[in-house]
């Protein structure tokens, strides 16, 4: 976190607004229109997921990555419906719903798994290769072995920077699969997101262009405090078509008006705090170099950490270090490392 992150809650707090629709509060909605298109360009994202884009994909903030899949998954899931009934009029809702399966990489973040829960739609976590690295082929076997039993595929949601090791998975080959056999693709960049603004970093980025949506923590590198998780779409209208639910008291004059979403049709509750405060004081004071050095700090405490694990005997890496991350463990027993554990 950060003190210009901290001043910005406070602030916040203190407003009170619940930003659920513009008429609420227009500058709630309108500066995080602002800060998500300044993020999506700081982190040299497609230009299609800018609000300033002539289509129809745009940012939001959402409260955790946790959310930000679980919108995916059910808009994902609503689509796939309207779909296969289309495709498929001799399919009752319910059947088509009792066909739908999902797919992630058995090294994903447990929320993936438990959106799938929440979804009522088996997310199946397909087998990563030695590299701890999720790749088209298996997505693809997967797909395949599913439809011939009659399953109905609906989205892959695959991972930068998983939880284990910051394994990357291989976005482009798994777009390959998803673009032919129309599946949603999703990438939880929930950590390894604040790499996308390094040069350095720039492989990180391949591939973006083909995915459906992403999300990235800006409580994790971006120096502000939970909870805050950024969330890009392709195609907005998506998801708003699969939440929107209207009701008298929540109509406008300037609904459907042009760069000012509602953005209660973006996520899971209705009311919103003015999360995008904190965020743009946050970027107005630190900076974008600021930010970036922040962000490379990180990186080279891990490649000094991943030194004295290397010239120290007694320990090894367990994978090679990325970005802020060094995964090692004592020679020997795994009783070594579970002693070594309980007493850091």
């Amino acid at each position: 976190t950060s003190y210009p992150s901290i001043v910005g809650d406070m602030l916040a707090s203190g407003f009170g607004i619940i930003g659920f629709s513009w008429i609420c509060s227009p500058a709630c909605t309108e500066l995080e229109v602002v800060v998500m298109d300044w993020l999506a360009k700081f982190l040299k994202l497609p230009e299609h997921f800018l609000h300033a884009s002539d289509g129809p994909g745009g940012g939001v903030i959402q409260g955790s990555a946790s959310e930000a899949v679980l919108v995916a998954v059910l808009a994902a899931r609503e689509q796939a419906v309207i779909s296969c009934r289309e495709t498929h009029p001799e399919l009752s809702e319910s059947e088509v719903r009792g066909k739908l399966i999902a797919y992630s990489s058995d090294q994903s973040n447990s929320c993936i798994e438990k959106a799938g829960v929440l979804a009522a739609m088996p997310i199946k976590l397909l087998p990563a290769d030695e590299d701890l690295i999720l790749r088209g082929d298996t997505l693809r076997k997967a797909i395949e072995d599913d439809v011939a039993a009659g399953l109905i595929p609906v989205i892959c949601i695959a991972t930068l920077g998983t939880t284990g090791t910051c394994a990357y998975d291989d976005i482009d080959s798994l777009a390959d699969v998803c673009e032919t056999l129309k599946v949603w693709l999703h990438v939880d960049a929930a950590y390894a997101g604040g790499g996308f603004a390094l040069e350095e970093c720039a492989e990180l980025r391949r591939g973006l262009d083909r995915v459906d949506s992403l999300n990235f923590n800006l409580h994790k590198f971006m120096l502000v405090n939970f909870d805050c998780s950024a969330m890009w779409l392709r195609d907005a209208n998506k998801v708003v078509d699969s939440f929107n639910v209207d009701r008298i008291y929540l109509k406008h004059k300037h609904e459907g008006q042009s760069q000012i979403p509602d953005f209660r049709h973006w996520q899971i509750p209705l009311g919103r705090r003015f999360r995008a405060l904190k965020v743009w004081i946050t970027f107005r004071t630190l900076g974008a170099e600021g930010l970036r050095s922040h962000v490379r700090k990180h990186i080279a405490l891990a490649q000094q950490f991943e030194k004295f694990v290397k010239n120290d005997s007694r320990f090894e890496m367990v994978a090679p270090q990325a970005l802020g991350l060094v995964c090692f463990r004592p020679r020997g027993d795994n009783e070594n490392t579970a002693q070594l554990l309980q007493r850091l």
